[in-house]
């Protein structure tokens, strides 16, 4: 009777160390780790793991079109390096982290701010707070336009977090390693602040991308006048697909032979509008849209490129 009554002591003892394990995974280990050890039973996260997880994120360099509805929000990540482009709208600021610390992305080394409408930075804020980046990058507007409450919220933000920000300068060059990372602005004044959209270009190897922003035609025509390097592979279209961007006059300038569009499912715009379709079709243009694939990634080793979708891993 005792030797069972030790047995049975120790059998409890045991299952109360693996309890108390246990608990403390849940309670001290990163959300993604023990995400990782149970699973997930939600479709939409189950889609969004595999996308991660795919051949196209596993590249060298790997371009991630986050699905963040009628906005922007865009990751780069080369060997350890992270750098984001936009963080869409308020009420997506969480999805955009979510989706960051799936990958373990704890850092960024640089967060690029395409122009201040609220669909490109109303995330930054709260991002800003979890996530800090060595560097922000902002277009520099003129005092005639006004500053929303959004862009003070964020500016705020950055002063009290105290991150190191800087104004876009026109053909600017960053090294990340073997990438690099260019950015464009327009040297003119314009009265809509769409057209002070940073343009980014990054290359690697034989390997290329562009990014628009939100500039529209003139900016386009005035990038080109001056005979900025903007040719890529992988084009990223202006405006979420609108008319008053991607000129046929600009896409044969790009030559790319894949197309992006970062857009809401029935967005009010119309976006992508069928001009721009259009002006794809006729110049055989892969196209791929986040409203019907959900998030985008594009990788590549500096010579080919690995593409898959949400909607694709599902």
């Amino acid at each position: 009777m005792k030797k069972a009554s030790k047995n049975k002591t120790i059998t409890a003892s045991v299952i109360a160390v693996i309890v108390l394990l246990i608990s403390a995974i849940f309670t001290f280990s990163p959300k993604h780790l023990w995400k990782k050890i149970i699973g997930s039973t939600d479709p939409g996260t189950v889609a969004v793991s595999q996308v991660q997880g795919s051949e196209a994120a596993n590249q060298p360099l790997s371009v991630h079109y986050i699905d963040v509805g009628q906005g922007d929000s865009t990751l780069i990540r080369f060997e350890n390096y992270n750098i984001l482009i936009d963080c869409a709208k308020k009420a997506e600021a969480q999805n955009v982290y979510d989706y960051l610390e799936q990958l373990e992305v704890d850092h960024l080394d640089l967060a690029i701010a395409t122009h201040p409408d609220a669909d490109h930075i109303g995330g930054f804020a709260e991002l800003i707070n979890r996530v800090k980046p060595d560097l922000y990058l902002l277009p520099q507007l003129p005092d005639s336009i006004k500053k929303t409450q959004t862009e003070l919220t964020l500016l705020n933000t950055l002063r009290t977090m105290k991150v190191k920000t800087e104004y876009a300068v026109n053909a600017k060059e960053y090294h990340f390693g073997d990438l690099i990372l260019t950015t464009y602005i327009t040297e003119q004044i314009h009265e809509d602040k769409n057209d002070y959209s940073i343009v980014t270009h990054i290359r690697y190897k034989n390997a290329s991308y562009l990014f628009m922003g939100d500039a529209g035609k003139k900016v386009e025509n005035e990038l080109m006048s001056a005979g900025c390097p903007l040719q890529a592979d992988v084009l990223k279209a202006g405006h979420h697909g609108s008319s008053k961007s991607t000129s046929m006059k600009f896409v044969k300038y790009v030559l790319a032979r894949y197309c992006v569009f970062s857009c809401g499912l029935d967005n009010e715009y119309g976006h992508p509008h069928s001009e721009v379709l259009q002006i794809m079709k006729k110049q055989k243009i892969n196209c791929y849209r986040t409203d019907e694939s959900g998030t985008v990634v594009i990788g590549t080793n500096g010579n080919q490129y690995s593409i898959s979708t949400e909607k694709s891993a599902a």
